[in-house]
């Protein structure tokens, strides 16, 4: 075997396992903000699964919603993203949903009535993580109630 030939084979096998290692996927635990509304969402650990739930609003009229659980159960898939069942406040609905974090700032939700009608938001991580149920995933908490709403 020549020089090369050993050369390219050490250096396959060195880069073998980071080709196999999935894509590391950022913390979606913790306090986040929708700019749109003012809004402060906390992402939280529930029985080992992503939940979250409203924890301020900026309207007064709006602070019935606090409390209210917008993520129930989501599992972590194969890209690293969050998909589960996400509660709309405002519709009273629920719809599919996957939560995706690519920037420590930064999370994106995705809420779809079907695989194709889909509309994404981008919320951005709050300065203040002292509220935060789970920071950084731990300790785990119950999961919440399978009715949509107010829960833990």
């Amino acid at each position: 075997m020549t020089s090369i030939s050993r050369v390219l084979i050490v250096s396959i096998a060195a880069m073998a396992p980071a080709l196999a290692a999935p894509a590391q996927t950022l913390s979606p635990y913790g306090l986040w903000r929708r700019a749109e509304s003012g809004t402060t969402f906390d992402f939280y650990n529930c029985a080992e699964k992503l939940c979250a739930k409203v924890i301020s609003v900026a309207k007064p009229e709006e602070k019935n919603a606090i409390g209210t659980v917008i993520l129930r159960n989501a599992v972590q898939n194969d890209e690293g993203d969050w998909e589960g069942a996400l509660y709309n406040t405002r519709d009273g609905k629920t719809y599919n949903g996957t939560i995706s974090v690519k920037k420590p700032t930064e999370l994106t939700l995705t809420g779809c009535l079907i695989s194709f009608l889909c509309k994404s938001e981008k919320w951005e991580r709050a300065k203040d993580q002292s509220a935060a149920s789970t920071p950084n995933g731990q300790p785990a908490m119950p999961a919440p109630s399978l009715k949509p709403g107010l829960g833990h």
